[in-house]
């Protein structure tokens, strides 16, 4: 159960201690934020007048003399660099209501997750009110399930991701199942997973390349029939071309470049298991534990934390 801490500053809590502006969070997906408050004695904050008063006034009255305000306060409290506030006021014309989302990278970015989703809320409500905005309607999802994961927010985090993802990476994993199936057989594998829109390209290895191709239409005709609007791909190289490495700040558990926020939310999805996971353990609900980490093995087979998770279960 939470503690209170003692009481912040009236702004502050006009600004980011009321329920409601947490809970709903989404309409397009209705998980509950009911947890996210009260804040906790640890959790950092920064309670200055100043500030407060840039982010009330930008809140009430959006435009780019209120946004330069927000920006010189975030440096003045030692939220961002003088060479990143510079930058900043320099294209600040070009924010609209996605101001709100860089607001929240800047708490998000200092480790103060609840202040990052009160304005992420802000983005998101923005967002669904009007989806023809043209505003990126992906990445901010993505960082809200991160920080209710780095919350401790388990069970939201997951049901959040969940809602986010959709039906997609159980498609995607059915795709992979089958070609993994043919490429054992060649005595290949996988080797990169390349998405953009509604493309997908496989880089598939084989000890004979020119036979194992002529799978491809069979593969191409079964993975339609889960992923009917998707354009697959499947390259077949030798077993002896040198595998590509992990990128380091790209997906981590194997080569796949997607310019979607898909891979945030599966490592949000996958992460927050595993601790939710952990947490069940300590409860004695081992059952429970292994049955979400089969889930989250099925949706990346190639997650180590999670098969280490399941070998270490009675």
């Amino acid at each position: 159960m939470k503690t209170e801490i003692p009481p912040f500053s009236g702004g502050f809590q006009q600004l980011y201690y009321d329920a409601a502006i947490f809970d709903p969070f989404s309409a397009l997906h209705p998980i509950s934020f009911r947890r996210v408050l009260p804040f906790q004695a640890g959790d950092p904050v920064v309670d200055d007048q100043c500030l407060l008063g840039a982010e009330q006034a930008h809140l009430t009255e959006r435009s780019d003399d209120t946004r330069r305000a927000v920006v010189d306060a975030y440096f003045n409290c030692g939220l961002l660099e003088k060479a990143d506030a510079d930058n900043l006021k320099s294209v600040i014309d070009l924010f609209g209501f996605d101001f709100f989302e860089l607001m929240g990278l800047v708490y998000a970015n200092a480790g103060m997750f609840i202040c990052a989703l009160r304005w992420y809320r802000e983005f998101v409500a923005e967002l669904e009110s009007n989806p023809r905005s043209g505003l990126d309607n992906e990445s901010v999802y993505a960082s809200v399930g991160y920080c209710l994961y780095a919350l401790g927010l388990f069970p939201e985090a997951i049901s959040w991701s969940k809602s986010c993802i959709g039906l997609r990476p159980t498609a995607d994993a059915v795709c992979q199942a089958l070609i993994n199936y043919e490429a054992e057989l060649a005595g290949g594998a996988i080797r990169v997973v390349e998405c953009a829109a509604s493309r997908t390209r496989y880089t598939v290895s084989a000890f004979e390349e020119a036979r194992a191709s002529q799978t491809t239409p069979r593969l191409k005709a079964a993975m339609t029939a889960f992923v009917p609007f998707q354009e697959i791909y499947i390259d077949w190289v030798n077993h002896d071309t040198p595998a590509p490495e992990i990128e380091a700040e790209g997906y981590p558990f194997r080569v796949q470049r997607d310019a979607s926020s898909l891979p945030r939310h599966k490592m949000n999805l996958i992460f927050a298991t595993c601790g939710q996971a952990d947490a069940l353990v300590e409860k004695g609900f081992t059952i429970e534990a292994k049955r979400l980490l089969y889930e989250a093995a099925l949706l990346e087979p190639e997650a180590s934390i999670v098969r280490d998770r399941i070998k270490a279960l009675p």
